[in-house]
């Protein structure tokens, strides 16, 4: 029911602004009773889930997309001076609030709440959860054997004592917080390089982990807003660059090819709720776009492809889509030229690969301003438009209109792909190298961000071989690993 989901959206923000205006007016500690504040810190953690993951586009037009984190930053001086408060029950609430909420610094205060109230039933609840995601994450996996290659990738080797090698660890980072002893022991040969694959992390407190090494672990996340969260906690560096900042530039763009499609729309099929595929179709039904066509690409379960066909079939539309699953990634060049403009309307993103590639063949993309987990420098009058939901069929036909007056592979070549992201990376890396006083030797390996390795060349993998052959025993010493990892 359409008014019931506006209710809870209206609940996400009003408990936020009910929050704020129990400090504002000193009646946060009225009660005296532990589990009404339980209650009300789980209702206000789903609250800031629903409203800066489910309903962005809500919260861009009602507050703006930073107003939670402007009004916990405002606030969070009272949080700590109140933890150090005399009243052991006011000095317990506030250290809870400071480590379950996503203050700046929370990592820091979670780590001091684990220790001095080890005992609080609330800290053990959410301790317990977060080891149930992990390992529901782990279980998800369709398969439990790895190659170390498939989630390590070695950019520059150790020369120690003076000089660290770097490690990017490009997926299921999560795999490491249950192995806290084998982190630690890379951590002193390597500085990590962390691509958290979906950004807004202050969701994914579990992360902390790679905040407690002997230097500061390097995140790339794309967007200010993760940037912003993640350099208020210990031990953390950031770099906007990420997953398709490393993309392939050698494609051939025909732009003589007749086009099929009007907009194509590149996502998978296995999370529509945020890659928003239903979005797209109440978009088709649009007065302005009611004529536009549809490619729909995307990897996904057969199941889901289905469903969304079905719904396609649902809203009549079928003459003007088409759906192509499963295909190999080195063909999606081929199928982006067919089209004219590239559409794009996640919830949360993080170095979106798909924008990436529809600006290497020379596609303007059209985007939701309220995507989670984008660099919206990338988003300017060469490659693209971003616009609210509401101005998004204007935003829309105004590219279709005037894809001419976009370039946006000449942004893409002379801003982004392998070689100008790594050069960009290695020059962040090297200044700090030097920031911590280590030697810098040689420069790291170009990145890619596809294929099992993420090596540009098989030469580059073979050249780290021993450093791969002690890692690969390092983990195999751990008895407790929940995948099992092999070299080939």
């Amino acid at each position: 029911d359409s008014g019931e989901l506006m209710n809870s959206r209206l609940n996400a923000i009003g408990r936020m602004e009910d929050f704020f205006n129990r400090i504002d007016s000193n009646r946060l500690f009225n009660s005296t009773d532990p589990a009404w504040y339980y209650q009300f810190r789980t209702r206000l953690k789903a609250a800031l889930v629903q409203a800066l993951v489910w309903q962005r586009p809500e919260l861009e037009v009602s507050k703006g997309i930073q107003w939670p984190y402007e009004a916990l930053k405002e606030r969070v001086f009272l949080f700590e001076e109140l933890a150090g408060s005399r009243d052991p029950f006011v000095r317990r609430q506030a250290m809870l609030f400071l480590a379950l909420l996503p203050f700046p610094g929370q990592w820091s205060w979670l780590k001091k709440t684990q220790a001095n109230l080890s005992d609080e039933t609330e800290i053990i609840a959410f301790l317990k959860l977060e080891q149930e995601t992990i390992q529901s994450k782990i279980a998800k996996k369709n398969h439990k054997k790895f190659k170390l290659k498939n989630f390590c990738q070695i950019l520059k080797k150790p020369r120690l004592p003076f000089e660290k090698g770097v490690l990017r660890i490009f997926s299921i980072p999560y795999f490491f917080f249950a192995i806290p002893e084998l982190l630690q022991e890379l951590g002193k040969y390597y500085m990590l390089y962390i691509e958290p694959a979906a950004g807004v992390v202050f969701r994914h407190t579990w992360m902390r982990i790679f905040s407690t090494l002997e230097d500061p672990t390097l995140f790339g996340v794309s967007s200010h807003e993760d940037a912003a969260f993640l350099k208020s906690q210990p031990g953390v560096v950031t770099t906007r660059l990420a997953h398709g900042d490393y993309l392939e530039t050698d494609i051939e763009v025909s732009h003589d090819r007749k086009k099929n499609f009007d907009i194509v729309f590149n996502a998978t099929f296995d999370e529509m709720d945020r890659k928003r595929h239903f979005f797209m179709l109440e978009l088709m039904d649009h007065p302005l776009l009611k004529n536009t066509t549809v490619l729909f690409l995307g990897r996904g379960d057969e199941t889901n492809v289905d469903k969304f066909k079905q719904e396609v079939r649902r809203k009549r539309l079928d003459e003007r889509t088409a759906v192509l699953a499963n295909i190999m990634r080195k063909d999606v060049p081929k199928q982006l030229d067919r089209c004219r403009i590239g559409v794009h309307l996640a919830l949360h993103e993080n170095g979106c690969r798909s924008v990436y590639e529809f600006y290497r063949s020379d596609l303007p993309c059209v985007i939701s301003s309220s995507m989670g987990g984008i660099n919206m420098d990338i988003i300017n009058p060469k490659t693209g438009i971003a616009a609210t939901d509401r101005d998004l069929p204007k935003a829309i036909l105004k590219a279709l209109n005037n894809r001419n007056g976009f370039s946006p592979r000449d942004w893409f070549l002379e801003n982004s792909g392998i070689f100008h992201s790594t050069r960009k990376l290695n020059s962040q890396l090297k200044a700090q190298f030097k920031e911590w006083k280590y030697n810098w030797q040689d420069d790291i390996v170009p990145l890619t961000s596809s294929g099992e390795s993420r090596y540009v060349s098989n030469s580059h993998y073979r050249q780290f071989r021993s450093e791969f052959c002690w890692l690969l025993d390092l983990f195999n010493r751990q008895t407790d690993l929940p995948i099992n990892i092999s070299e080939d």
